[in-house]
């Protein structure tokens, strides 16, 4: 007797060892892609898409997405690392190389035949050793100390394009400082990052600046209006200064001349009429979102008054905060409390293109305007600012700091090291993996600065436990040595560390949780006949005929896509 297969021939299984392993792999391969940026001496990635546009970063969540992996675990991995970005807007590398470190863990203890639960139960308990100690050692500071938010953004800016590239490094940085310390209200203790809008534009890159206001970039309407007016009334208006379609279908008849020349007349009284609302409201600065015609441009430029026609949604939202002003509803009743108010208003050429400038003396809303030599460059530059003002909205958030170098991470393995003491069962074997796997990020940066990790790590071990309650012992790229990372102003935010810890393990005990992979086999040969009929078959269609028979002559031929 013949029995039926449970499985569909299409159908395919993994199996359970080869599913895990191929599962860790696939996550570890991820992780070494990106290990090699770690810290200022780490290396640029270049990834080339289907196009030939090269993508040059040291970025770890703007990497591992241009990848496009197909493999689950490999996507949980770039998952993970952008829930970090998307959190905190720093530390993708590092959770990167921690799950690696973790997985490589796992694998050696699978082999060793530790249950995967003993695993995942061991990586928990270290986490939860880690969180609580995490709190004792991090320090509180003042979240408006300009020095402490200097140390910061150097920290996180070191051995980055944007960084290097400039003659005054420490300049780039200090724009970024005065752009969040703008827009932060420091009683509330929130940061919108949003209200600081980046340009880019192609230039030196020494010609970078921050602008307190808002760029447009958008030229004036007409040339006989004024390039440059002091102290402006700024009117945002979301209608059109001219004759636009009627939004139903309408017919009118015209029998005579007499009769087009009215209708005409008609047509730029009411344009008219619209502009005599905008200048008797007292602005000499208009920005519409929608067109401004001829007739409009003309009038207003009499009337010395400069005009922006189909400035973006985004513009105008970014206006409202740096002047004050509020987006007209109704041009036929302009109030006074809708007219914001700004320093200067003036047109500037930028590489060739003219922008306009709105600065104010009090903006809630500043640019950032970058430059560079080219726009791989510009798109790294723009990743970067935006890294830098995460970090100082996690500080101003939760002013709490950590020191870098892979100090808080090698104290963090010392205790839980010790913490794998007091515990039995094969959990112990999980804590003290979970300690070797927080170490591969300072002896990361010891590989990457050219350090010996043979003798680094040893030398690191005993100047931890060595050392007393304030020391953060770490590996300091610059001089290629174990130092005192607390005297060196190399810190960063507590709030990153935490977000790394627990989407590391997170995402480490879902990729070891999977123990078997079933698929379906991809079928490629998916086509239309000519009447319209889509199906798929594994052969490429030679030894099919979806008609009847009616010979090779007349039969339809297939459309593959």
């Amino acid at each position: 007797m013949k029995y039926p297969d449970i499985f569909n021939p299409d159908l395919s299984r993994v199996g359970t060892k080869e599913s895990q392993m191929y599962n860790i792999i696939a996550g570890r391969l991820m992780a070494e892609s990106v290990k090699t940026s770690l810290g200022p001496r780490g290396m640029e990635k270049v990834y080339i898409d289907i196009l030939g546009e090269a993508t040059i970063t040291k970025h770890g969540g703007a990497f591992l997405r241009k990848m496009d992996v197909d493999h689950p675990a490999a996507k949980a991995v770039t998952e993970a690392v952008n829930a970090v970005d998307t959190h905190v807007g720093d530390g993708t590398v590092t959770s990167a190389i921690l799950i690696g470190a973790m997985l490589k863990c796992s694998q050696n203890l699978l082999e060793r035949g530790v249950p995967t639960a003993a695993i995942i139960r061991g990586f928990e308990l270290a986490l939860d050793v880690s969180l609580e100690y995490l709190e004792e050692i991090k320090i509180r500071l003042d979240p408006t100390d300009k020095q402490v938010m200097k140390n910061l953004v150097c920290s996180c800016l070191e051995g980055k394009a944007v960084f290097d590239s400039m003659s005054d490094s420490d300049r780039v940085g200090k724009m970024i400082i005065d752009a969040v310390c703008c827009v932060a209200d420091f009683g509330a203790q929130k940061v919108d990052i949003d209200d600081i809008k980046i340009e880019e534009k192609q230039g030196s890159s020494a010609d970078i600046q921050l602008v307190m206001g808002t760029v447009i970039d958008k030229t004036i309407d007409s040339s006989e209006m004024p390039r440059r007016i002091k102290n402006a009334k700024i009117l945002l208006i979301n209608d059109a200064l001219e004759t636009s379609r009627t939004k139903t279908e309408s017919v009118i008849e015209v029998n005579t001349p007499d009769q087009m020349g009215q209708f005409l007349k008609q047509e730029t009284s009411d344009v008219l009429s619209l502009v005599r609302k905008v200048v008797d409201s007292g602005a000499n600065v208009v920005i519409s979102r929608k067109g401004i015609g001829d007739i409009a441009q003309e009038h207003l430029a009499r009337c010395g008054i400069i005009s922006i026609r189909r400035a973006k949604y985004n513009d105008l939202w970014w206006l409202e905060k740096s002047t004050g002003a509020k987006t007209c509803k109704d041009v036929e009743s302009i109030s006074a409390t809708e007219l914001g108010e700004a320093l200067y208003v003036y047109e500037r050429n930028v590489c060739g293109d003219r922008m306009l400038f709105v600065e104010s003396q009090t903006p809630k809303s500043v640019t950032l305007l970058l430059r560079s030599v080219s726009k791989t460059h510009l798109d790294e530059f723009h990743r970067t600012a935006k890294n830098a003002m995460f970090v100082l909205r996690n500080f101003v958030e939760d002013s709490f700091i950590v020191f870098g170098g892979g100090s808080c991470e090698a104290i963090l393995a010392q205790k839980i090291r010790n913490y794998s003491d007091t515990i039995s069962g094969r959990e112990q074997l999980a804590v003290r993996g979970f300690a070797d796997a927080l170490e591969e990020i300072p002896m990361t940066l010891a590989r990457n600065a050219g350090m010996s990790v043979l003798d680094a790590l040893p030398f690191l071990r005993s100047k931890v436990v060595s050392a007393g309650k304030g020391k953060w012992y770490g590996v300091d790229s610059f001089s290629r040595s174990i130092t005192d990372m607390s005297s060196s102003g190399i810190m960063e935010t507590a709030a990153v560390k935490e977000q790394v810890l627990k989407t590391a393990v997170e995402a480490t005990n879902m990729i070891l949780n999977v123990d078997d992979v079933f698929m379906k086999d991809l079928i490629d040969n998916t086509h239309c006949h000519i009447d319209g009929t889509v199906h798929a078959h594994k052969d490429p269609g030679r030894n099919h005929n979806h008609w009847e028979q009616e010979g090779l002559e007349q039969r339809q031929m297939h459309h593959y896509y």
